[in-house]
């Protein structure tokens, strides 16, 4: 029987980032060795690790993971790419369900170039995933960027992206009914991307005073429940900031660690800057979110693109009169009109797509070949799409 490893090495990632194995695991373990391996890094433990995927799992050191050869990895993070051997072939599944307005005009590329295949979960985060890649490997070819990153594993190669349903969210919403309603007591989640992400000006954090002010204004009773990234708890500026919040009784901090499912529960509506928890938020419970995205970040490709792609999908504030006019909007909405904004985003990156069951067992068997390839990108940076995906049909 051949082999799949599946590794988890997000850095505090926890259940959130583990879960993003478990398509994968779940399509494969019934026909393949699947050995699941996790570092210490994760911020879980080996056993609630093994209660979520209810599957063994083994702890492991970099060391034993860079001497796999000739294998099958899928991982749940970019930098795994760049350690292991080059004789393996390698599936990276990236996170979130939406692409995300980002500083980096390669789209984190000098990690996810190393990677045979890339799974997203929506074609918008394929394409900045294609984008960042393509000029990447252009700036590469031509050394105008520098590079002396040591690897056994070349970041010039074919690449095949591929788009699927959402991994962690594979049934859509089908009636007005399943979406949950607005509590009295209206309780906005702040979710800021980790830090370094958003271009300069742009991060929730720095327009964090316009963002409550805005809020509070438009709605009184507003209470707030702050959720930063796993990694930045230990950050300076993050902990002057929830030493600055924590004074007011209507702000609490999410400090639990656990599954970003749960904090989305206890939502009405979701702020963030650049998270894809923003969608993931909607998907997961039907209300609608907003994504605060200051012009700060104009200048830049990433964020452009973005815009162009979300515009009409997304409830997007620019700043704070535009915060404002979305609260007041929100209050007006009936069900009816929020399944209709749903439907609409869901459709636009996710009618067509495939149940991650289904690519990940014909990636394993057909590779670079798999049907569902969404495009390719060669050593050189160039980019050959397929028609659809579909199974059947000729990849030409």
């Amino acid at each position: 029987m051949k082999t799949i490893y599946l590794i988890s090495n997000v850095n505090d990632g926890g259940r959130t980032y583990l879960e993003y194995l478990l398509p994968a695991l779940n399509a494969l373990r019934n026909q393949y060795n699947c050995i699941i391996l996790q570092t210490s890094t994760t911020g879980i433990s080996k056993q609630e690790a093994e209660q979520l995927l209810n599957y063994p799992v083994q702890e492991v050191d970099l060391l034993f993971i860079a001497q796999l050869e000739s294998q099958i990895i899928i991982s749940n993070d970019a930098i795994i790419g760049v350690l292991v051997d080059d004789s393996n072939f390698s599936i990276f599944i990236a996170h979130g369900n939406v692409g995300m307005p980002v500083k980096d005009k390669h789209y984190f590329a000098e990690v996810t170039s190393y990677w045979d295949v890339i799974v997203s979960s929506s074609r918008s985060l394929s394409e900045l995933i294609n984008a960042g890649l393509q000029l990447y490997r252009h700036e590469r070819n031509d050394s105008s960027i520098p590079f002396n990153r040591k690897s056994r594993r070349s970041d010039l190669r074919t690449t095949t992206t591929v788009s699927t349903l959402p991994v962690k969210i594979p049934a859509p919403l089908t009636f007005v009914s399943e979406l949950r309603k607005t509590s009295e007591k209206y309780t906005f989640g702040l979710l800021p991307t980790q830090i370094g992400i958003c271009p300069d000006g742009a991060s929730l954090y720095e327009c964090m005073g316009p963002v409550i002010n805005t809020v509070k204004a438009q709605i009184p009773q507003a209470s707030f429940i702050l959720r930063p990234y796993m990694t930045d708890f230990d950050h300076p500026y993050v902990k002057e900031m929830i030493q600055q919040l924590s004074v007011h009784p209507w702000i609490s901090i999410d400090n639990t660690r656990q599954s970003s499912k749960e904090f989305y529960q206890r939502c009405d509506t979701i702020i963030t800057d650049a998270s894809s928890g923003g969608v993931s938020f909607m998907l997961n419970t039907g209300r609608l979110p907003v994504y605060y995205v200051p012009q700060a970040g104009d200048d830049n490709a990433i964020v452009k693109t973005w815009l162009a792609k979300m515009g009409g999908y997304l409830p997007i504030a620019r700043n704070s009169d535009e915060l404002k006019d979305l609260l007041f909007g929100f209050e007006l909405l009936k069900d009816e009109q929020r399944y209709s904004i749903y439907k609409k985003f869901y459709e636009s990156e996710y009618s067509g797509q495939f149940y991650p069951n289904e690519v990940f067992q014909d990636l394993v068997q057909k590779k670079h070949e798999s049907v569902y390839g969404h495009s390719s990108i060669d050593a050189l940076g160039e980019i050959t799409r397929y028609a659809s995906g579909h199974p059947g049909e000729s990849r030409g």
